[in-house]
């Protein structure tokens, strides 16, 4: 009569290391590589709860996401999508893409760079409906961040919309001000959610339409 409890008991463990592992995994890259981590955590549920609300997934025909980590936002985005969606994403770190592919077997996870989005869209001929990142924004230098927005842009169907994260401290940084500021000059609407707090660094959620 104890076995089921054994089990979920086991279950529950082995979630529990899953999420350790996970997060010291994202740590040691913030070391490792920290120009191309921005965070020292993974999001935390209530971020993510927040990106897959504001992202309306239900509707979404096709989904991009730009910079998975460690799988977070992947993992839910793969759930919430209807059955005949599309969905990749591509993360430029080797070690998150294993990471990813591991934790979401059915999502495709390409080992790439997220300009070279349009190449994944049948050359551009081809465009999504939501894009969605964690991207770190305050590594990547005005003109960077620029020509990645435009592709971001440029990648999205009429009425599409692009979800990303920004940490509380970026405004006080001058590529972290320069990119909320340029998103107006992509995007025909840009809104923001309140301040997630429940996250290390606390975090808003934007979400801009073209």
């Amino acid at each position: 009569m104890q076995v089921p409890f054994a089990n979920e008991r086991s279950s529950i463990s082995r979630q529990a290391t899953a999420k350790k592992n996970r997060f010291l995994n994202f740590a040691l890259e913030s070391i490792r590589e920290p120009g191309s981590t921005g965070a020292v955590a993974p999001s935390s549920r209530f971020v993510v709860d927040k990106v897959i609300e504001m992202a309306h997934l239900d509707s979404a025909e096709s989904v991009v996401e730009l910079g998975p980590g460690t799988g977070a936002f992947t993992a839910q985005i793969q759930h919430r999508l209807k059955d005949n969606a599309s969905f990749f994403a591509l993360e430029l770190n080797r070690s998150f893409v294993e990471a990813t592919r591991k934790r979401c077997p059915r999502v495709r996870v390409y080992h790439d760079a997220a300009e070279n989005l349009p190449a994944y869209l049948a050359n551009g001929a081809i465009k999504c409906d939501r894009i969605i990142t964690s991207l770190p924004w305050t590594i990547f230098d005005p003109h960077e961040q620029d020509q990645l927005l435009e592709t971001i842009a440029a990648s999205l169907k009429p009425g599409g919309s692009f979800i990303s994260i920004v940490y509380l401290g970026a405004r006080t940084r001058v590529r972290g001000r320069y990119f909320i500021n340029s998103l107006p000059l992509h995007f025909k609407q840009v809104s923001s959610s309140n301040t997630v707090w429940q996250n290390i660094p606390p975090t808003q959620v934007f979400c801009c339409r073209n």
